[in-house]
């Protein structure tokens, strides 16, 4: 079982609607996908009749009976050694995505021990469309970002607890009003670190953006796939997601909507994923 990539995340359907636009390219290219859920596959049969992939849970993959048993490192590692995917895809994650694992650390380590592919973190969605929602991310890890890279700083937090909790010019993704109370309560320092994070002097690990085109075409598409899944409701009107994916576009410096993947590069203090031998 040999794939061009491998997209890893808590459900498939996530995985899909975050790498719409990477997933028909490569398709159209003749690469084949595999999406890899950890925890919920469902909607299986509405990505693959799109073409967007193959979809399994990742046990499925694991051919020792005794995997689970194992910390998700090693798991990680022994399945994109067997598939030998020339790009592994996993989500960066935004505000308030579901997480099962710490994809961003586990990766980079799995990474540095099983050179020779690409590392891409994707921007779920729709949660990448909360205006602030990527930037605080990678101010949190402390990224160092290429000095042409371009990421428009956020507003502040009282601006952005008004709109969260109010639900006005965000995504219908963050629950009723105690959830949303509760989410603004503690990101109020996220907004700290991201007004000091100087990426392009930070001295955490290393990351490049790697954008993808999108059309008005596959905004209609990405609905209807999103129907399909149940999960329309999620993105919102469709004016309101043409608009929040102009204002995300417009933040990293592009006249046109975007799909955008952060590419791990190697830092001069850790083992390079990429080249380094085994």
């Amino acid at each position: 079982m040999r794939f061009d990539s491998v997209v890893l995340a808590d459900s498939a359907s996530l995985a899909a609607l975050s790498c719409f636009s990477r997933l028909r390219s490569e398709r159209d290219a003749g690469a084949r996908s595999l999406l890899l859920a950890l925890d919920d596959a469902s909607g299986a049969a509405a990505i693959e009749a799109r073409g967007l992939g193959r979809v399994l849970r990742f046990e499925e993959v694991e051919e020792d009976a005794t995997a689970a048993s194992q910390p998700w490192r090693e798991r990680f590692a022994v399945v994109i050694r067997r598939l030998r995917p020339k790009h592994v895809m996993a989500p960066l994650g935004l505000i308030a995505a579901p997480l099962a694992v710490d994809y961003f650390k586990i990766l980079r380590s799995v990474l540095s021990v099983d050179p020779g592919r690409d590392l891409l973190f994707f921007e779920e969605r729709p949660h990448c469309l909360v205006a602030e929602a990527v930037r605080l991310r990678l101010a949190s890890l402390g990224v160092r970002l290429p000095p042409v890279t371009r990421l428009r700083s956020p507003r502040g937090y009282g601006a952005f607890a008004l709109r969260l909790l109010s639900g006005i010019g965000v995504p219908p993704i963050f629950g009723g009003l105690r959830e949303r109370s509760r989410l603004a309560s503690t990101l109020k320092s996220s907004f700290k670190e991201a007004a000091d994070w100087d990426p392009q002097r930070a001295l955490g690990p290393k990351l490049q953006p790697v954008i993808e085109p999108w059309t008005d075409g596959d905004s209609a598409d990405l609905f209807s796939l999103a129907s399909e899944l149940g999960l329309e409701a999620r993105l919102g009107s469709k004016k309101a997601f043409r608009r929040r994916m102009a204002r995300h576009a417009a933040g990293g410096g592009s006249r046109s909507p975007i799909e955008r993947y952060w590419l791990s590069l190697p830092s001069p203090a850790e083992a390079d994923p990429v080249s380094d031998p085994c």
